[in-house]
């Protein structure tokens, strides 16, 4: 019995060497490009503890001196100062531009005028286009469009097309706003102009037309192009005159959280849905651009749109979005409550 408890006390003695080896060996400098494997227990409490830190960090006030904070504000920690806490905010996006249509009224912007390519955004002035067809009746959106081999080879962001692939128009225009299939683009371009060369001189006609002066179109679809540029003051005008031409292309189109083709897909608008009033438009995203958002609401009665280019990511895209359609609602608000009072101190 002796013996035996001699023996379990050494096996207990050898493990807790062995995990101290490991511990040790975790804490070490790599040599020669080779890092010794962490313990599994320690890798995870290091990152419970890492995460506690960083939301403490997080929660706490920043100071005058550089946002250091904690009772090693301002002294030297090992011989160095601790570094600053990056602000949430240090992320941001290229530019933007947001406007009450209804009031013809600016809001905010950043860089309205910066040249930025516009991604898949592309894609509303090609839906523009074509339903400018439409109403002068020179193509129906029940016409059935056969998928070219260009087409369905397109890349990118797809409705994954099949060349001989026979498609109702208003199903590849559904697919353009949805899922920003670039097959689609190609195939309504093809139907409406015979190349997508010709259909690019349509768009850039009427990018002219409406005033879009600091913009150009190489493609349908967005997809890279040298010398492929728009900017948020354009994109802004191009959604306004798109909307005032085409109001149910946001029903029919644009605000469409789901399609069924027959796989089911979600649209890649990340504000649908998800904040009261908004009923549109267009993502895009090419690595040049970064990426990009066309926002357009209702609050109380009146038109928004918000235009966002050159986010670093989705995450960011989606906070500075949502950030200056919220400030827009705000601001409607505080101009309907003005007038409410008014009109109640003029009937006293």
């Amino acid at each position: 019995m002796v013996s035996l408890r001699i023996f379990f006390l050494a096996l207990l003695c050898c493990a807790q060497i062995l995990a101290s080896t490991e511990a040790w060996a975790a804490r070490r400098p790599a040599e020669s490009g080779v890092t010794a494997a962490p313990n599994r227990a320690s890798a995870k409490l290091s990152s419970v503890k890492s995460k506690a830190a960083a939301s403490v960090s997080a929660q706490r006030p920043s100071s005058k001196s550089g946002n250091v904070s904690g009772s090693a504000k301002g002294k030297a920690v090992s011989g160095k100062k601790r570094a600053a806490a990056p602000s949430p905010r240090a992320e941001t996006v290229r530019a933007y531009i947001t406007m009450n249509v209804t009031g013809k009224k600016i809001i905010n912007s950043k860089n309205a005028d910066q040249e930025i390519a516009p991604a898949s955004l592309t894609k509303v002035l090609a839906m523009f286009v074509i339903l400018d067809q439409v109403k002068a009746r020179k193509i129906s959106l029940n016409d059935v469009v056969a998928i070219s081999v260009r087409a369905a080879g397109a890349g990118g962001s797809s409705l994954d097309l099949r060349a001989g692939q026979k498609v109702l128009l208003k199903d590849l225009l559904k697919g353009m706003a949805v899922v920003s299939g670039n097959d689609a683009a190609v195939a309504a371009a093809q139907h409406v102009a015979g190349t997508e060369a010709a259909f690019v001189r349509m768009m850039n006609k009427k990018a002219k037309s409406l005033g879009m002066k600091r913009s150009v179109f190489k493609n349908v679809h967005g997809l890279p192009a040298k010398g492929q540029q728009s900017t948020a003051r354009d994109m802004l005008a191009l959604t306004r005159a798109y909307l005032a031409a085409h109001p149910q292309a946001l029903t029919l189109f644009h605000s469409q959280l789901y399609m069924n083709f027959p796989t089911s897909y979600l649209n890649t608008n990340p504000l649908l849905g998800t904040v009261k009033g908004v009923d549109g438009l267009k993502t895009g995203f090419v690595a040049s651009s970064g990426y990009n958002l066309i926002t357009t609401a209702r609050c109380d009665g009146k038109r928004l749109v918000s235009v966002v280019l050159g986010a670093p990511n989705k995450e960011v895209r989606l906070r500075e979005a949502r950030r200056l359609l919220l400030e827009a609602y705000a601001q409607v608000h505080a101009g309907n409550a003005g007038k409410g009072k008014k009109s109640s101190a003029k009937r006293s």
